[in-house]
């Protein structure tokens, strides 16, 4: 009977240890998670952007760069945003708590466009043509203007549609636009890219603008 109990009490002793190991382990306080990019590699066209999301941090204290003829670089929040300027590699360095993170980045040639625009450059009317809206200066009631800063504003007076076409530079040449912005009737249309195809010594241009749906739109003005 004696030996029962003996054998009773070592069972209870062993449980109550195991009870009490794993509340010690609850206790324990979870490692601190460290701060990390989710991209470390990172290719992009010339003029495209890019995200980088800072993990496991509140707050970013500085972002650099190895070559900033290549790449541009913005803090948005815990997000760095990438600019690619012109084709070459470049390294994106994020300090953050104490650590530095480090990105490789290769920014390539745009691709040809999809588009055939030689037909485009071969049409001399002041437009604007995307798969929802298209507007010609030909057309009565339609009004086009360009001012000091190559901000273009095209209203159609029967419909009341509002286009605003900012090439995001005073001094144009034609090539990739990296900051051009576009409004139709008051909503910004976000752009994949945005090229001035061509600049005639006359100043008709002609502008081939991809929305980040890749819709293909097409921008010329040509008659003023």
């Amino acid at each position: 009977m004696r030996d029962v109990k003996n054998i009773i009490l070592s069972l209870i002793c062993v449980i109550m240890l195991g009870v009490l190991m794993s509340c010690q382990e609850d206790d324990e306080p979870s490692p601190t998670l460290r701060p990390a990019l989710d991209i470390t590699e990172l290719t992009i066209e010339v003029g495209d952007s890019a995200r980088l999301q800072v993990c496991n941090t509140d707050s970013i204290n500085f972002v650099s760069t190895n070559n900033p003829q290549v790449i541009s670089l913005r803090i948005d929040g815990t997000d760095v945003v990438v600019y690619a300027l012109a084709k070459g590699t470049a390294i994106i360095n994020v300090g953050v708590n104490g650590a530095r993170l480090k990105c490789d980045v290769e920014v390539v040639d745009v691709e040809t466009p999809a588009l055939d625009f030689s037909k485009e450059l071969n049409d001399s009317r002041s437009r604007y043509v995307s798969p929802s809206l298209s507007i010609y200066y030909d057309t009565p009631g339609t009004l086009f203007s360009i001012n000091d800063e190559n901000i273009i504003e095209i209203r159609d007076l029967s419909t009341s549609d509002y286009i605003k076409f900012n090439p995001g530079t005073t001094q144009l040449k034609e090539g990739i636009l990296a900051n051009a912005s576009l409004d139709v009737n008051g909503v910004n249309i976000s752009l994949m890219r945005a090229t001035l195809i061509r600049l005639a010594p006359n100043g008709s241009m002609w502008f081939y603008l991809i929305d980040t749906y890749g819709n293909n739109i097409i921008l010329a003005v040509t008659d003023l």
